[in-house]
């Protein structure tokens, strides 16, 4: 009677202990899947819709249709080169006898608001019914994509048999999260699937917090297996392929991903052009506008 009276506290005692550390392991549990929680919860709207305008050289018709070079912005999101600032440098692609298709692919009213989850597919069907148009030289097929963009560019090339070439700026070798506040899901999807990305960590975080946007991708990419499953497959691609990258680019490692690209191009013996042109001190804006007459001396050696 004694010894059971006594031993009441410490089966209490024990019972409270075992309350608190399933709580802890349910908070624990809870916030591993966080990320998961969050994703679930964040509603995805016109997934697979995009915008675009066309601009036809004056040289365009039936009779002499012009081949075809989209461009993607970056994650700034809009169409950009749509505004009159950039003008000049539509009008170079256009005196080259270029079409230039812009497509807006977020951020813009009946699109997705935010770089999250985008669908490849309907950013395809848009260059389709382009292509479809009787002054459009259907066979002769480019893109050029910046940053984000350029990560879209070359997911679209190796994904595509019809995309002849890519221009990548200061673009990644890898998919990566999505740079919406929650960053928690891939910024792309393939057929309703989000494609494999790298995720940011709390670690890969904190330098973000800092101002070090930079780090906070460097530290991302020290996450091997979720590198290795993120890797665009470039090697697929069936087209020739420019990258421009600068050195001191301050948003990610382009210069280094890029070289990454050219070497699993040649790991592959890739059959098709390809050049990395490095901008040493080059950073992470206007490489586009800059270099220019580099990007349309290449479309047109491939397009020949």
């Amino acid at each position: 009677m004694f010894s059971t009276l006594s031993n009441t506290p410490r089966a209490l005692k024990l019972s409270k202990l075992k309350t608190i550390s399933l709580l802890l392991l349910t908070v624990l549990l809870l916030c591993s899947q966080l990320p998961q929680l969050i994703t679930w919860f964040v509603p995805l709207s016109n997934q697979g819709k995009v915008q675009s305008q066309l601009y036809l050289p004056a040289t365009a018709s039936a009779d002499n249709p012009a081949p075809l070079l989209v461009f993607f912005g970056g994650s700034e999101g809009g169409m950009s080169m749509t505004s009159a600032r950039s003008a000049p440098e539509r009008q170079a692609y256009l005196d080259a006898g270029f079409a230039l298709l812009v497509v807006g692919y977020f951020g813009l009213p009946g699109i997705p608001a935010g770089l999250d989850r985008i669908e490849l597919g309907g950013v395809l069907d848009a260059i389709e019914y382009t292509r479809s148009n009787p002054a459009i030289a259907a066979e002769r097929l480019s893109v050029l994509g910046v940053s984000k963009g350029a990560e879209l560019a070359l997911l679209l090339a190796s994904r595509s048999a019809q995309i002849s070439t890519v221009i990548a700026v200061v673009g990644s070798d890898v998919v990566f999260a999505s740079p919406q506040w929650y960053s928690t899901s891939s910024s792309w999807s393939w057929q309703g699937q989000p494609i494999a990305f790298v995720p940011f960590s709390l670690r890969s975080t904190l330098p973000l917090l800092q101002g070090n946007i930079r780090r906070s991708y460097e530290i991302a990419m020290q996450n091997q297996q979720a590198y290795q499953q993120a890797l665009i497959p470039v090697q697929q691609m069936q087209a020739d392929v420019l990258l421009i990258s600068g050195t001191a680019d301050e948003l990610w490692p382009s210069s280094e991903m890029s070289d990454r690209i050219i070497q699993r191009l040649q790991q592959h013996h890739y059959p098709y052009r390809y050049q990395h042109l490095k901008i040493a001190g080059g950073g992470h804006g206007g490489l586009a506008r800059q270099y220019q007459s580099e990007i349309v001396a290449f479309l047109l050696t491939s397009q020949r």
